[in-house]
């Protein structure tokens, strides 16, 4: 079995975001470990679980099952037991030759008095 995405802590270029692989199941792409953000409306926030999916495209026939390049995708959300607020980051992109991992983020924003915001986080290079 493949152990790709490379397990480890991958940090955005500007250094808000970090994605931190513990596992990563080969058998149906789940990725597991730790998303975090240094910023948002509610400060940082941290989820630890199942943040991510993971796909290639190479197969046996070809000799290269499980190498990069392959899609991915992972983030987290967020909402306290008293529901003021939910967030929600979404990244989606490849995982690349070289163990980095090239993404495009999204966030969405709601809470409790009607304030909304949803934006792009921007095309992001993450490393190991």
């Amino acid at each position: 079995m493949s152990n790709v995405p490379a397990i480890g802590t991958y940090k955005s270029a500007d250094k808000n975001f970090t994605l931190k692989i513990s596992s990563a199941n080969p058998s149906n792409g789940v990725i597991t470990g730790v998303y975090s953000s240094n910023y948002g409306p509610i400060g940082a926030f941290s989820v630890e679980g199942n943040v991510g999916t993971y796909g290639w495209v190479f197969n046996k026939g070809q000799g290269k099952d499980g190498v990069a390049p392959f899609n991915l995708s992972f983030g987290g959300a967020q909402r306290p037991d008293q529901r003021p607020y939910n967030i929600v980051d979404n990244w989606n992109g490849a995982y690349l030759t070289d163990n980095t991992i090239l993404v495009e983020g999204t966030r969405s924003f709601v809470n409790s008095d009607g304030v909304v915001e949803v934006g792009s986080l921007g095309t992001m290079r993450f490393s190991l």
